[in-house]
């Protein structure tokens, strides 16, 4: 009996955890309305996912990929390929600095300084010192620019591809793909990418998001909408208006059925812990 109880109470916790889990997810809805070309229907796959985002800080990442040089375009696509280019490292930025934030909350747990947090720092302060004046070719600044992200292909420039590090590194990643807040940067970071991917990736354009909405549990709601969509025909605009609304009644009711899923499971969890 006593056994059946543990691990009653047991199941009980990770229920409570991962409830914890999906409300931290679902805080807020969001609505962004967009017209593109064609639509793959591929499914997130967070390995795939990492490896694009990860192949980026590649420096040989846009001319493989055909991304428009700026060097080789006038204004104004000049200024679009200059905006292009910042967009998608800034992708890799964004996920690096999440991988950041996991590594100082797990230094919290161990004495021993973790190199990869230092290098990280250090990338920062010899940045803001050397502001639009940093040479690619300096050898301080090619060792502090290295990722301090794990590499998801079998070779490294500078590491030994051995068993044991290709082990390692595998390890470090899908320890990443099981962290919450990682996977929810990862999944948004690819969602951009995929808009900056746009039908053609040899193209400047990007594709445009004409409305967001974005509603917080303490029930805020914040509209908003990009100049040009008011550039638009009547009858277009009038279509992506009313494309966007219908969108945020189907979500909005959607989201508040899970929360109100999520908040009836508290409840019966709350009654048995009573009993």
């Amino acid at each position: 009996m006593i056994k059946i109880q543990e691990q009653a109470k047991d199941l009980l916790e990770k229920v409570v955890s991962s409830v914890y889990e999906l409300v931290d997810d679902i805080t807020a809805l969001e609505i962004n309305t967009m017209v593109v070309e064609q639509i793959t229907g591929a499914k997130f796959n967070a390995w795939q996912a990492y490896e694009e985002i990860y192949s980026i800080n590649d420096k040989d990442y846009f001319d493989v990929k055909g991304i428009p040089n700026p060097d080789d375009l006038i204004d104004p696509e000049k200024t679009q390929a200059q905006e292009l280019r910042k967009r998608y490292t800034s992708l890799f930025a964004q996920l690096e600095r999440e991988y950041f934030y996991i590594l100082l909350e797990q230094s919290t747990e161990t004495s021993e300084p973790d190199s990869r947090i230092i290098q990280y720092q250090e990338r920062l302060k010899y940045q803001v010192e050397h502001k639009a004046n940093i040479v690619p070719t300096d050898e301080v600044y090619i060792k502090l620019a290295r990722p301090i992200l794990p590499a998801p292909t079998p070779v490294t420039d500078g590491e030994e591809n051995n068993l044991k590090s290709l082990q390692h590194r595998w390890q470090e990643i899908e320890k990443l793909l099981n962290n919450d807040k990682f996977i929810r940067t990862l999944r948004k970071m690819s969602e951009l990418k995929a808009a900056l991917n746009s039908d053609n990736i040899t193209s400047v354009d990007i594709d445009v998001i004409y409305a967001q909405t974005v509603m917080q549990l303490d029930g805020d709601i914040i509209s908003r909408y990009n100049k040009k969509l008011f550039q638009l025909s009547e009858d277009d605009r009038d279509l992506i208006l009313k494309i966007h609304n219908e969108g945020i009644v189907a979500g909005e009711k959607q989201w508040r059925g899970t929360l109100d899923f999520l908040i009836g499971i508290v409840q019966s969890i709350a009654k048995l812990s009573r009993q």
